[in-house]
């Protein structure tokens, strides 16, 4: 599900773990509406838990392959960019949008980017 295989899956797990704790550190220091906040918090600790039970060389469990792990990456973002207007903070917590839709099209672009074949040969040079 990628465009160009530029990110190999070591990084692309860096990445998650790097979104999901600051989805969920964000929401909670800026704080903001229940809805503003429970979106970050929820989303972050869905992709923690994703990451951690992912078959790929940062995944813990490895129970989710990679491929499987990037449709959810799709529609993680997507529910991102879409929380703030569906769940209607989108006027009252501007900077959490703003952060939601900036960390929403980051995953889409790191998603199109990854290599989702090469996890082998990464688990081996992860040692």
């Amino acid at each position: 599900m990628s465009v160009l295989k530029l990110v190999p899956a070591k990084i692309h797990g860096v990445a998650d773990y790097a979104s999901g704790l600051a989805l969920i550190l964000v929401a909670l220091l800026v704080g903001g509406s229940d809805e503003a906040v429970a979106t970050g918090v929820v989303l972050g600790a869905v992709l923690l838990v994703v990451s951690v039970l992912t078959d790929y060389p940062l995944g813990i469990v490895r129970v989710v392959p990679f491929k499987v792990h990037s449709a959810g990456d799709y529609l993680g973002a997507v529910a991102l960019i879409a929380a703030p207007f569906v769940l209607g903070f989108n006027d009252t917590d501007g900077g959490l949008t703003a952060f939601y839709i900036a960390v929403g099209v980051a995953l889409i672009a790191i998603s199109l980017v990854t290599d989702y074949e090469n996890t082998a040969t990464d688990r081996l040079a992860a040692g």
